[in-house]
């Protein structure tokens, strides 16, 4: 665990300028059809990925388990996980998105779509081999991300690409669930913990913001939740009850005809000022900075 500690986190656009490109985007990155180099440092993102190796192979190193990738096998990695590639043969390809959760949720917060995250965050380390109908079913969607890739001028663009990256994420996690069989279940016990408490965050994050609620529902101490927690995904409950409070306030701030004190009401705040506080803590700036933007 100290190892993992003492390396940072790493962003979508520090991750993409490691490899020599200039990337435009903050939130999502689509790749490039370029073999892959290896040999990388360990690093952790602070992103979500899916990576599909369409040639050759290679090998990793996920959360200190070892990973050997090749065609078509699917993998995916959660923020916070370390990931290092270790040996990468000269031909080897792939296809792969990275995208960060508010990216996905700007626009809505759905159990169906926070229900895909956590799914793929439980599956960290581990890859499925894929049918010829998903593979398709996977490359077709990425081919039209592709052509998309460069066109952030164009009218709807990030509403084109979230769209599609919705597709694709939802057919990565219904293939994860389908084989969930032949994945290995390890800290099972933590990794419950982590659903059950995400199911409560999705139903309770705009009136409770306290962790002790969330243990006593659990029937745990607040201790043993941070604990779980943690190993589970490497993140504090604090820091996802946080996320998931920022989430609901960007998605509330997009209805103009809502007042910042009735938003600041709405999330249980003690007024107005004490979730401007909590707000631009957690993102720079203020409420009323961030609906100007929008």
């Amino acid at each position: 665990m100290k190892e993992k500690k003492l390396i940072p986190l790493s962003s979508i656009q520090q991750t993409v300028a490691g490899t020599g490109e200039h990337w435009y985007a903050a939130d999502y990155y689509i790749a490039r059809d370029e073999p892959l180099s290896g040999g990388m440092t360990p690093f952790r993102p602070d992103y979500y990925s899916l990576f599909i190796c369409i040639a050759g192979w290679l090998k990793g190193k996920v959360n200190y388990n070892t990973i050997e990738l090749v065609p078509y096998c699917l993998t995916a990695a959660s923020p916070g996980t370390q990931v290092e590639l270790t040996e990468v043969s000269p031909n080897c390809k792939g296809r792969y998105l990275f995208f960060t959760r508010d990216f996905l949720l700007a626009n809505h917060i759905s159990p169906s779509l926070l229900d895909a995250f956590h799914y793929l965050s439980e599956q960290v380390g581990f890859s499925v081999r894929l049918t010829e109908k998903e593979v398709a079913i996977l490359l077709q969607l990425y081919e039209i991300l592709l052509e998309k890739r460069t066109e952030d001028n164009s009218v709807y663009h990030a509403e084109i690409i979230r769209t599609l990256f919705f597709t694709f994420l939802y057919e990565a996690a219904a293939i994860y669930k389908k084989n969930a069989r032949d994945i290995p279940h390890s800290i099972s016990r933590y990794k419950a913990l982590h659903h059950q408490f995400s199911e409560l965050l999705v139903k309770h994050d705009k009136q409770e913001h306290h962790l002790k609620f969330y243990a006593d529902a659990l029937f745990i101490t607040p201790k043993y939740l941070i604990h779980a927690i943690r190993n589970a995904c490497g993140k504090t409950p604090g820091a996802l009850i946080d996320e998931a409070i920022i989430a609901e306030a960007k998605l509330l701030l997009r209805d103009s005809n809502l007042l910042i004190a009735d938003i600041a009401a709405a999330l249980r705040f003690s007024d107005q000022a004490a979730f401007s506080k909590f707000f631009k803590k957690h993102t720079r700036e203020s409420p009323s900075t961030f609906r100007n933007q929008l």
